[in-house]
């Protein structure tokens, strides 16, 4: 078989997860809908990060009473079509943030260009990171952490002269419930990153250090995510940046001085578009290695470019400015986590009945 797992440590794992979930939860944000209601967004960051956390420790925990070292290894029997929304969530979860980069890059920097060539600048990358397979990507992704701390860091500088704690009140505004929604739509940037590696999980060097990894690196991810959401939160009001295209991108220029003489924001996007193109490889090679493991397909090359193309054609999708689209991306990001919690949940049910009848 040619599913290109390979082998990797903790490490590798662990940064693999956290790039991802950084990327996702500040990239994968629905910004006009969640800013239009209010400045709430990094509560509910930090508490989706939270509560996927737990989902996954109970999917863990599934998998060890059936002693399944992959997440694969469930979906037994009439379980198999439940790959499919799981394969559909990480697709999805890896083109929303491609999307945001292609949104930022047409608007801001290549501002005479299509999207297509943008795309088509892009695509060599991703496909390569994926056909390399998951040791290649969790290399590659501890070579870019210290990059995407970097640009973490250089965002945060360069916004807070900008900072003001009255942009975040009114606290809870409008309502508690805008919270709960917002949380319940977390949980599609955050159960991704670590469910590719419980798909992954034989290369990872045993199930332990791969719960350990995805314990890390979701919370280092959640916490940067919420970090920036929150210096969000202080540099503009929440019904403000519902207007902007890119706000991660703009709070780079917020504060702005002429006397730095260097385009700083230009650095800090491309940096972003890195480690996001990582994170979109993570997610990738983990569903095409799913979706092999499931149909007992032996090579995942094919599998994997597919998917690659099939991602770029939904960044591509997302770009269209029509009634039909919009409403589409209106429901991937509010339901889209529903893809990936239904047949967590169901998966960890049948674990529950399985173990009662033994």
């Amino acid at each position: 078989m040619n599913l290109r797992l390979g082998r990797f440590g903790r490490q590798e794992s662990a940064c693999a997860v956290g790039l991802a979930a950084l990327i996702s939860g500040i990239f994968s944000v629905n910004v006009s809908d969640t800013f239009a209601q209010g400045n709430v967004c990094y509560m509910a960051t930090a508490a989706g990060a939270l509560l996927a956390l737990l989902l996954l420790r109970l999917v863990d925990g599934a998998m060890v009473r059936q002693g399944a070292p992959e997440l694969s290894d469930l979906l037994a029997g009439g379980l198999k079509a439940l790959a499919l929304p799981l394969v559909a969530g990480l697709v999805l979860s890896a083109a929303l943030p491609l999307f945001r980069f292609t949104l930022v890059m047409e608007r801001y920097i290549f501002v005479e260009a299509d999207y297509v060539p943008i795309v088509l600048y892009l695509l060599p990358v991703l496909l390569l990171l994926v056909l390399r397979g998951m040791e290649c990507v969790g290399r590659m992704a501890k070579l870019l952490l210290l990059p995407g701390a970097l640009a973490w860091l250089l965002t945060l500088l360069l916004a807070s002269p900008a900072f003001a704690l009255y942009h975040l009140f009114p606290l809870f505004s409008p309502c508690f419930s805008t919270f709960l929604d917002q949380t319940g739509s977390a949980l599609l940037r955050f159960l991704a990153p670590g469910l590719s590696l419980l798909v992954a999980g034989r290369g990872c060097q045993g199930q332990g250090n791969a719960r350990k990894s995805v314990d890390l690196g979701l919370l280092l991810g959640g916490a940067g995510a919420f970090s920036l959401h929150l210096g969000l939160g202080l540099t503009f009001f929440g019904p403000d940046m519902a207007s902007l295209s890119a706000p991660v991108y703009c709070m780079t220029m917020a504060a702005r001085q002429e006397r730095l003489g260097l385009r700083l924001d230009m650095l800090v996007l491309f940096l972003w578009v890195a480690t996001g193109l990582v994170g979109a490889a993570f997610y990738l090679y983990a569903a095409a290695l799913l979706l092999c493991r499931t149909m007992a397909v032996e090579d995942l090359r094919p599998v994997g470019a597919l998917l690659v193309l099939l991602c770029m054609g939904l960044v591509l999708l997302f770009n269209f400015d029509s009634d039909e689209v919009l409403f589409a991306v209106r429901l991937v990001y509010r339901w889209g986590y529903l893809l990936l919690l239904v047949p967590l949940g169901l998966l960890w049910g049948r674990s529950l009945f399985l173990r009662r009848r033994v």
